[in-house]
């Protein structure tokens, strides 16, 4: 008895790991950013922490997102990568003392 594998387990094997990392590891471990975005109706400033390519969406949509403002609770587009306030997130273990 010979065990086989065919390219449709394999291929299921694949995109169950690709999910596992894309929903549990990346955001958690991987390149966060910081932009801070002004809502161009009540111009108040919030921050916005996101991780470029997580979604199709956003690789779709490039550097803009269509975004609620938490004040006026009215919806914007902004562009993300130009307002980035901070560099990539560095691990938890990296801590100074």
């Amino acid at each position: 008895m010979s065990l086989t594998l065919d390219p449709l387990a394999i291929l299921l094997v694949g995109v169950a790991i690709g999910l596992v990392v894309l929903f549990f590891l990346l955001p958690r471990y991987g390149p966060h950013y910081t932009s801070k975005l002004t809502c161009p109706c009540c111009r108040k400033s919030f921050n916005f922490h996101w991780i470029p390519g997580a979604t199709i969406a956003s690789l779709v949509q490039r550097n803009y997102r269509v975004l609620k403002c938490p004040y006026c609770h009215k919806k914007s587009t902004f562009d993300v990568a130009a307002t980035r306030v901070r560099t990539a997130r560095a691990n938890k273990s990296k801590v100074k003392a």
